[in-house]
């Protein structure tokens, strides 16, 4: 049984640290608050369909007198079928491995020193495992696909990892590909990701703002005349954008979001960068010369990104307890979820 934290890292020595919050947190990136940019469909714990209505048919003709026809008039409607899986996180851990590490000196004494839940050791567990769990949300809802593999079996995950931690959905990213095969005009081809190398990958200044115009202007009337649109990006292609505004000498332009959050507009719409999408095509998706598409962009809908959850607080919520009979603390956290293009229409992609 391993340690949560890793202590390899540190030589133990009697005096050399004695408090587990005297260590330092490497910088890391956070992932976005998900209601930010997703509709949240709580209680989804089994199949379930969802109707939409869309407009009606053509009506008014000519007067036909004083005996008229019925004429027909129908509404459209469509369907969407929620799917959730059941995810989980279970973690075990013995005082004992703790005793050769400073976290001996978080731990009880005498009998209790087996019962560590309420310990600064243990307060670093948990927060760390929340900061997992809503990093795992956002690969769960956009980076998973059924049929995941990795890049030796033809796929595009990087060499090495666990598909099991991709495979429990069709994420967001898989359902947009899905659509834009059938729909190839809500692509816009990015043409750095086409790059044989992660230097030929990095994105072109000059070139964001004719993808941008695409993404915008090439997008269906529908999408245009929603409230609230947004474009969701790399940080990558975030910053070409601001790059090819200072190279042409034009002020960049913020807008405020939330929480004190600003970010630059085009044609009104805000750019809003995900530096987290960055970190997870790097790390996950790797071919070992390139990255799979390392410069995206989303031209959609908040309401057209749907999240279904059994539970709404599911990814924040860890349990801990302690196991007398196995002399162990355990953690676990578990849900049902799902993800799903509201209405696939709806968005243009930057790829």
């Amino acid at each position: 049984m391993t340690t949560a934290i890793d202590f390899s890292k540190f030589t133990f020595t009697a005096e050399q640290v004695r408090a587990i919050n005297e260590l330092t947190y490497d910088a890391v990136i956070s992932a976005p608050e998900i209601s930010l940019i997703h509709t949240i469909y709580p209680n989804i714990v089994t199949e379930k369909f969802v109707g939409f209505l869309s407009e009606g048919g053509l009506v008014g003709l000519a007067s036909t007198g004083c005996t008229p026809s019925a004429q027909s008039f129908q509404i459209g409607s469509r369907t969407i079928k929620w799917s959730p899986v059941e995810w989980e996180v279970f973690i075990s851990q013995c005082w004992k491995d703790l005793r050769s590490t400073m976290a001996t000196y978080s731990l009880n004494t005498g009998v209790n020193a087996k019962d560590f839940t309420s310990t600064d050791y243990m307060n670093v567990v948990v927060d760390q495992l929340t900061m997992a769990l809503k990093k795992f949300l956002i690969r769960f809802a956009w980076f998973n696909d059924t049929d995941a593999d990795n890049v030796t079996g033809g796929g595009v995950i990087t060499d090495g990892l666990d598909l099991d931690y991709f495979n429990l959905v069709d994420g967001l990213f898989k359902q947009i590909d899905t659509q834009v095969t059938a729909n190839p005009a809500q692509l816009v081809a990015i043409t750095e990701n086409a790059g044989v190398s992660y230097v030929a990958q990095k994105i072109t200044p000059a070139n964001v703002i004719g993808y941008l115009q695409k993404l915008v202007f090439g997008a269906p009337n529908k999408l245009k005349g929603l409230a609230g649109n947004f474009i969701l990006c790399t940080q990558s292609f975030y910053d070409g954008y601001i790059m090819a505004l200072q190279s042409d000498k034009i002020q960049a332009t913020y807008t405020n979001l939330v929480d004190g959050m600003q970010t630059v507009t085009f044609n009104g719409i805000p750019l809003i960068a995900l530096p987290i999408w960055d970190e997870m095509i790097a790390e996950f998706e790797d071919t070992g010369a390139k990255y799979h598409a390392p410069n995206r962009a989303v031209y959609t809908n908040k309401s057209v990104l749907g999240l279904g959850l059994d539970d709404v607080n599911q990814f924040e919520t860890v349990d801990a307890w302690h196991s007398k009979d196995k002399r162990t603390v355990n953690m676990e956290a578990g849900g049902q979820a799902d993800v799903k293009l509201m209405n696939p229409d709806l968005f243009m992609i930057a790829k």
